[in-house]
């Protein structure tokens, strides 16, 4: 089949409208020349007229929406003889982040991490490609369910919310729409990626996430790559280094040898590992959380955040330790500066 004749769908399910300017966007990066017709969830009666179909859906308790999961389910068959993708507007991209609260182990969350749940759940699909965007939140016109939960989120042990006392709040990372659209082109339609990437952003700047309160808040500005991080519950840092994720995870192994950590694996993607490093410090066992991520809109590099949840008197040689990791990440001219 020529790829040009190939006809596919892209299929999302929204709630205040940020999954459907993305939609809308990655249609006309992906090209108005295409065959591909863009269908809110409800308005799907079958899959079989299409080569291809691409799910997205914005996010709800760490992963995508309820009537995406029965979309999936419904048309699961089809689903698995087609070229499917799955992306997913979310709050924070980082996705060597790990989110720790009552009730709930420490976990990998953010960005394609809360496309896991359904990979692990449907696995008789293959993704060609996944992709976790950000997302956009005007919170003066939430729900009163949704405005309960940004409340918890802030008051949860995750590092620096972006959104915190802001009345519109963004975290679309251009760069990652972009990506995720030049895979649908190169391993579905073998077209060459797009250049011109950078005109079709009028989707991005649409709705202008300014501050109610303050309209120098024009948009939302990513925090360092180098972020750190020291509290009553968490001690955080984070590092960019050049490379691979192999090189990453094989740094992190010489890291955990030269100190006695134990390296658990918790999770392998594609794109990031997960490790338990387990230590005893003074007579009690101690876990550091470590994760190697590669990120879409920085080619060429890993990043990798080093934490431990433990209270700050009891987790000094934690904190040695993940300062001894940094040296070894850092070594021969591996830090990347900048933000």
């Amino acid at each position: 089949m020529n790829p040009s004749t190939k006809k596919g769908l892209l299929v999302y399910d929204t709630i205040y409208g940020s999954t459907t300017e993305v939609a809308y966007w990655l249609k006309a990066l992906i090209g108005e020349d295409q065959q591909l017709d863009v269908k809110r969830i409800c308005q799907v009666l079958t899959v079989k007229l299409y080569d291809y179909v691409i799910v997205g859906s914005n996010t709800r308790n760490e992963k995508l929406t309820t009537p995406v999961y029965k979309f999936v389910e419904k048309y699961l068959d089809d689903l698995s003889q087609k070229e499917v993708a799955y992306f997913i507007n979310c709050g924070k991209t980082d996705e060597t982040m790990i989110l720790k609260y009552a009730g709930k182990p420490a976990h990998l969350a953010s960005g394609r991490n809360f496309l896991l749940d359904i990979l692990e759940k449907f696995p008789a699909i293959k993704p060609v490609a996944i992709g976790g965007v950000g997302g956009r939140h005007a919170p003066p016109i939430l729900n009163t369910k949704d405005s309960f939960f940004m409340w918890i989120l802030e008051k949860m042990s995750i590092e620096g919310l972006p959104w915190e006392g802001y009345d519109i709040w963004e975290s679309v990372i251009p760069e990652r729409v972009e990506t995720f659209a030049n895979e649908i082109r190169e391993k579905i339609l073998s077209l060459p990626p797009r250049q011109d990437v950078e005109k079709y952003r009028g989707y991005w700047n649409s709705l202008q996430p300014a501050s109610l309160s303050d309209q120098s808040k024009v948009k939302f500005t990513p925090k360092p790559y180098t972020e750190q991080q020291s509290t009553k519950r968490e001690f955080y840092k984070r590092s960019r280094i050049k490379g691979n994720l192999d090189g990453a995870i094989s740094l992190l192994k010489t890291w955990g040898k030269q100190e006695g950590l134990d390296l658990k694996e918790q999770k392998r993607t594609i794109y990031n590992i997960y490790f338990h490093a387990v230590k005893t410090y003074n007579g009690k066992e101690l876990t550091i959380h470590a994760v190697a991520s590669t990120l879409p809109e920085d080619p060429g590099n890993v990043h990798i955040s080093l934490r431990s949840f433990d209270k700050p008197d009891k987790r000094k040689g934690a904190e040695e330790d993940i300062a001894r990791a940094e040296a070894i990440l850092w070594a021969e001219g591996r830090k990347v500066e900048g933000r």
